[in-house]
């Protein structure tokens, strides 16, 4: 549902406003840093990534043909800005292609509500970047393989193996702090 306010930010951003640019800014910048802090290996580069991807929505809020759609737009902005970064600096970790992944494989939404932000951030943060960026376009922003391959620019196999390997990680990390994964 379009609320008032998005329409109102919308508006005065696409007149060059530096209030309602302020006001978008921080409206949006609680829920969407989070995106950047999964994405980043450090606070540092969180922030950068924010900044860059506000830059970005600024220059592009044209391309936006409604105020209901501004979320998901500066979701999927903020998603590919983070992406774009780390294209410049991940590095896949070496592991042989993986079996078939089955949703039966990782029950992530029951282990996902057992852990409070923070520990799924510091959990997901140790994990090498190939890792932690596949993890978090499939298990937790939804993509799928292809997707993610396209994206990455990596086959639909890296991408599984990656997952893979990750949800092997996490599990040892998980076991570690008392929370077992059947």
């Amino acid at each position: 549902m379009e609320s008032k306010s998005d329409r109102e930010l919308l508006e005065g951003c696409l007149r060059k406003d530096s209030k309602a640019q302020a006001a978008l800014y921080h409206q949006y910048k609680g829920r969407f840093f989070g995106i950047c802090r999964r994405y980043a290996q450090s606070r540092e580069d969180a922030e950068d990534i924010f900044q860059d991807a506000f830059v970005k929505i600024f220059l592009n809020l044209n391309e936006l043909r409604s105020a209901e759609q501004l979320s998901a737009w500066i979701r999927r902005v903020v998603v590919n800005v983070c992406i774009d970064y780390y294209h410049k600096k991940v590095n896949f970790v070496d592991v042989s292609e993986a079996p078939e992944i089955t949703s039966n494989d990782w029950q992530s939404d029951s282990v996902i509500a057992q852990l409070s932000n923070q520990e799924l951030l510091q959990l997901v943060n140790e994990l090498p970047d190939g890792a932690r960026m596949v993890f978090n376009l499939y298990v937790i922003d939804g993509y799928t393989h292809q997707e993610i391959a396209e994206m990455l620019k990596i086959s639909e196999g890296t991408s599984k193996s990656q997952l893979f390997f990750a949800k092997k990680v996490l599990k040892k990390k998980l076991q570690l702090i008392g929370i077992t994964i059947d």
